[in-house]
């Protein structure tokens, strides 16, 4: 496209023209990333499964299946909706899960522990009989009973690539970087160009940059290094109007400014209907910037130009 010769008018009007409907490629819809680990709980899994349709004396086999395999306690927040990290730092012991108590005599908060190590020796009646009535207002006994048919491990899989509601709000925030990713890191890969996601620009003083305090703290949607140059591409996506794109363009031309300053390029990558109207917004961003694109641009050959020419390829 010869993307660096381009005028201000030429770069708009192919912006406009190539601009997404929606935000969403394959890999926002599947998590498989998420089911990472699960074997490390395969018997626990599998010892579930006896609670399926157990209807006449559910209560006495949860309690004996606790007894003889306490450790299926760390697979409970497998069963419901949280992000990784939060359920990650439960199976660890980091933070306990906690939950306002709805009903008159019951507790403000209870706290559930989902921590089960060798030196503690089982579960007492009381902790048993705790899990048990956890399970009974969660829903989860209901689910063995009347909903899951076969296999807990199947159920998991289901909510943890595809279900959790949870995951997938979170997701929903970064929709454009899942999409944009693939993309970059193939131009990565065939450059040699090393490729790091989603961390404060503080790293890069690992790698012998001194950065600023102005951004170290700020955290970067893709950074590129190689030769000792290095390259911050952020992405963002808007469908809708009101006050994002006007915010977005000033607080990217800050942060190109911040860069410069370590010897640090810059590129966005946005896209989405509202740029049919927020035009003026889209100049200033083309004027200031020096690098402006959109996804379709950046497949179309303007991303590996630009690279090529930061890491002179």
């Amino acid at each position: 496209m010869n993307y660096i010769n381009k005028t201000t008018d030429e770069l708009i009007e192919i912006f406009e023209e190539n601009l997404l409907e929606t935000n969403r490629g394959f890999n926002f819809y599947i998590d498989w990333d998420n089911i990472a680990g699960l074997d490390d709980y395969i018997i626990e899994f599998h010892s579930m499964d006896a609670l399926i349709n157990c209807h006449e004396n559910f209560d006495n086999m949860f309690l004996n299946l606790l007894q003889k395999v306490p450790t299926v306690i760390k697979t409970f927040p497998f069963l419901f909706a949280l992000a990784k990290a939060e359920r990650d730092k439960m199976i660890s012991g980091k933070t306990d899960l906690k939950v306002i108590g709805s009903e008159i005599d019951s507790e403000d908060v209870q706290e559930f522990s989902f921590k089960y190590t060798s030196d503690m020796n089982g579960l007492t009646i009381e902790q048993r009989y705790r899990y048990l009535d956890f399970f009974k207002h969660m829903g989860l006994k209901n689910l063995f009973q009347n909903i899951i048919e076969k296999s807990v491990l199947d159920y998991v899989v289901g909510v943890l690539v595809g279900l959790d509601s949870n995951g997938r709000k979170n997701r929903g925030g970064k929709a454009f970087e899942l999409a944009c990713e693939p993309m970059i890191r193939q131009i990565c890969d065939r450059f040699d160009v090393k490729l790091i996601t989603q961390k404060k620009f503080k790293i890069l003083e690992k790698y012998g940059f001194n950065i600023n305090d102005d951004i170290a703290n700020r955290k970067a949607d893709f950074i590129l290094l190689k030769n000792n140059k290095c390259m911050n591409i952020e992405v963002n996506f808007f469908n809708g109007g009101g006050s994002k794109p006007e915010e977005i363009i000033d607080s990217y031309i800050n942060r190109q400014s911040d860069l410069k300053k370590d010897n640090i390029d810059f590129a966005l990558i946005t896209d989405g209907n509202c740029w049919r109207v927020a035009t003026n917004q889209l100049r200033k961003g083309f004027r200031y910037l020096k690098y402006l694109m959109n996804y379709k641009m950046s497949k179309n050959s303007v991303l590996e130009e630009i690279i090529c020419e930061i890491f002179d390829e």
